[in-house]
């Protein structure tokens, strides 16, 4: 059994440590694009793994640029980083089997800049996670028949307009994608600080 994180934005390490994972457990880190509120807390969760000396492989999974982003950081930072890393670039490998049977496939989405979906699955259990992105087919094909969607719904449908603008999804699309895809769960999230600063 492992844990996965999916996408490390601003006070990860925190919440993280505050929910009582333990860094024994943690194999991978899956990444689904390169804007600050999906990266942020990276090189401080690295940091923090770095200091706690831990000693197994972490594999980083994500877009091309993932593995320059983090070596500069720890440069940039002072830090030697010479822990046990594996680099696997989604761009050039979409499918990919992990340990325990666990399958993930990835798709590209429609963002600024590339963003990536991913379907998580083993024989029993398959969990969709899609952020950052306008409503497109792809969404759909990678959610087909799986039992939890997790789904941006960064904009209300009356916003829509400014989510096309800004390359997001409605709450509204987010529920269209699960009914074509015939998910079982959808779960909404990436609301936006917007609704509530206004």
């Amino acid at each position: 059994n492992f844990d996965m994180m999916i996408d490390c934005g601003e006070g990860t390490y925190l919440r993280w440590q505050k929910a009582g994972y333990k860094w024994k457990n943690l194999k991978y880190i899956l990444i689904t694009h390169m804007h600050p509120d999906h990266t942020g807390g990276l090189i401080p969760f690295l940091f923090y793994r770095k200091l706690f000396s831990i000693e197994h492989t972490l594999t980083l999974i994500g877009p091309p640029q993932l593995e320059t982003f983090i070596t500069d950081g720890f440069q940039n930072s002072g830090l030697s980083n010479d822990q046990n890393y594996s680099w696997i670039d989604i761009s050039q490998n979409p499918e990919l089997n992990l340990q325990a049977g666990v399958k993930i496939r990835t798709m590209k989405m429609k963002h600024k800049i590339p963003c990536w979906g991913y379907r998580i699955e083993d024989s029993s259990k398959s969990l969709v996670f899609i952020t950052d992105t306008l409503a497109t087919s792809n969404a759909v094909e990678l959610a087909q028949n799986s039992d939890v969607l997790i789904h941006e719904a960064t904009f209300t449908h009356d916003m829509r307009e400014k989510a096309v603008e800004h390359f997001h999804t409605t709450n509204i699309q987010a529920m269209e994608i699960a009914d074509k895809a015939r998910v079982k769960r959808l779960v909404l999230t990436h609301f936006s600080p917007r609704l509530s600063d206004g």
